[in-house]
């Protein structure tokens, strides 16, 4: 199999809210000419409908390195409590991804690519998705194959993220930890082809060089930046693994 290194880089949690983060990050990615994805959420905290706001939808549909994956329905309510696919029932799984796949279409949006909030996915979900014809789902250190029967998992390399608070300021702490991680698989020890970065639109400023030093060293370095829909296609080879 080929030995050409991967990388995926996916800007989590767009919404109008974050629009600014949000494109600043998307111009940077459209400047180092690499593809990209971004988990976009439809109804960010029960108040966000994408339909609302054809300004924001209309600019993310221009970037054309870029694929839009379902990132949730609300991510999170107006309490501040995650949008949970992982001990949900399959009923109210159901309910909330038809319903974000609804405000999808009606912005004219297409994906069948899910990345759940806090990469979590409960056995009921697995099954909604698939009965809604989603062909892959990113999971916490592997990629869900919907698109084949029986669904395979393939293990992948934990991803890079720097937000786990949701609060800039707390998420300090992770820029050294992620740098050392980064530096690790991407060194002589490297056990993977493939390295996973996800971005926020909280992450801390501090942590944004970091970030685009890494990118920018991966694509020097001869990586092959996929969307979803490219890895999709390697992940359809059965022969293929990411370890």
């Amino acid at each position: 199999m080929s030995s050409t290194k991967l990388a995926v880089v996916t800007l989590h949690d767009a919404a109008p809210r974050f629009s600014k983060r949000v494109f600043e990050y998307m111009d940077t990615f459209d400047n180092l000419k690499i593809k990209f994805n971004v988990g976009l959420v439809p109804f960010l905290r029960h108040t966000e409908d994408l339909p609302r706001y054809p300004e924001f939808v209309d600019k993310l549909k221009s970037y054309n390195r870029c694929e839009v994956a379902l990132h949730g329905l609300y991510h999170e309510d107006r309490n501040g409590h995650m949008d949970d696919f992982h001990t949900i029932t399959k009923a109210r799984a159901e309910e909330e991804l038809r319903a974000a796949l609804e405000i999808f279409q009606e912005v004219g949006l297409r994906t069948e690519v899910f990345v759940p909030p806090q990469w979590k996915l409960g056995n009921g979900c697995k099954e909604v998705l698939k009965k809604l014809k989603f062909s892959l789902a990113e999971i916490q250190e592997e990629f869900l194959l919907l698109s084949v029967e029986p669904s395979r998992k393939i293990k992948a390399p934990k991803v890079l993220s720097w937000d786990l608070t949701g609060h800039p300021a707390q998420n300090v702490m992770r820029i050294g930890t992620e740098n050392r991680r980064f530096r690790f698989l991407d060194g002589a020890k490297r056990k993977h082809k493939m390295i996973r970065i996800a971005l926020h639109p909280r992450d801390p400023h501090k942590a944004i060089n970091d970030q685009l030093t890494m990118i920018s060293e991966l694509r020097n370095e001869g990586y092959r930046f996929l969307r979803y829909r490219d890895l999709l296609l390697k992940l359809q080879d059965a022969r293929y693994t990411l370890n």
